[in-house]
């Protein structure tokens, strides 16, 4: 039993104590823990978050969270490394680049696709073998998938232009013929369609099943693995209502976001929310985008990644 988990107990056995007495109101025994700061970003890769905090688990589950919503799963990892957030959920790539700047401590996987993200082409090119431009958010997973995917249809690097970008921009730099593709996440994928575009493969085709981590600072997780274990607990209920009940879960994001439900309906179709430990599988396929970073420059070395890792952390059958 963690230090933190018996100060935890201590505390509800005098706080009840005291409120039997008189001197204090019967009250939750955590009313006065602070609140763990998570940042997550705004699009529903982080239902499971959304939801927990809709339906009340965290409350339920003993634990006060301030959830703290950035434009994507970048910016909240960088709140993190400043120490304005206690945990964090972002994709692999976004945590990796981010290791040599804090000490980041990985729980576990709250997201699992392989279909999320999408191969975008736009009209008069057939097929990826003709991609001459090829649209790309650096350090990222899609300048991941970018990569596969010229691997797989032997595109030498030479005669393909890699254009870097931000995300929302890249649908109107494929519609005005700037760049012929780009792969990326949902809505930008869709966004591109709307406008004329089409889809020709997903990440999965490529060789990439792509996961979402919840990470915490080392300083969260030394001072009270307790409560992250019971913000876990909370996601992985609200992940369960996530698969079980889409349309309940639609409404909650709806509540708590105001993304439209069909919008959440759309793209829970194309993801698996559940909180996991890391596997043996995760690991190889963590290596080679470790690998990808180092050898393209987006990180100085091999990023250490592994012993960053808490594998263990959550409990499957917890």
């Amino acid at each position: 039993m963690t230090k933190s988990l018996i100060s935890r107990r201590a505390v509800l056995a005098s706080s009840a104590g005291l409120a039997a007495t008189g001197f204090l109101p019967a009250a939750p025994a955590l009313a006065a823990a602070p609140a763990i700061r998570i940042a997550v970003g705004s699009d529903p890769v982080f239902a499971g978050f959304f939801v927990a905090r809709h339906e009340g688990f965290f409350e339920e589950e003993g634990v006060k969270v301030k959830l703290q919503t950035y434009s994507g799963g970048g910016e909240a990892m960088n709140a993190l490394v400043a120490g304005q957030a206690d945990l964090a959920a972002a994709s692999e790539s976004t945590i990796m680049v981010r290791m040599n700047r804090a000490e980041l401590r990985p729980l576990a996987v709250v997201y699992t696709s392989g279909r999320y993200v999408k191969l975008a082409l736009r009209e008069g090119i057939g097929d990826p073998s003709q991609i001459r431009k090829f649209g790309t958010v650096p350090g990222s997973i899609a300048d991941y998938c970018a990569g596969l995917t010229m691997k797989a249809f032997d595109l030498d690097p030479a005669s393909v232009a890699m254009v870097p970008s931000g995300p929302p921009e890249l649908p109107a730099l494929l519609v005005r013929g700037d760049i012929d593709a780009f792969f990326a996440w949902e809505p930008w994928p869709s966004t591109a369609v709307a406008q004329g575009a089409h889809i020709a493969l997903t990440s999965r085709d490529v060789g990439y099943t792509d996961t979402i981590w919840a990470t915490a600072s080392a300083a969260m997780l030394e001072s009270d693995p307790a409560a992250l274990q019971a913000v876990l607990r909370a996601v992985a209920r609200a992940s369960e209502i996530t698969r079980s009940d889409p349309e309940r879960a639609a409404k909650g994001v709806k509540a708590e976001t105001r993304i439209p439900v069909e919008t959440t309906l759309k793209v829970s179709q194309d993801m698996t929310l559940l909180v996991r430990d890391f596997t043996d599988a995760d690991y190889e396929s963590f290596a080679g985008i470790a690998g990808f970073l180092a050898a393209n420059g987006v990180t100085d070395a091999l990023v250490p990644w592994q012993d960053a890792m808490q594998r263990g952390f959550w409990k499957d059958e917890a």
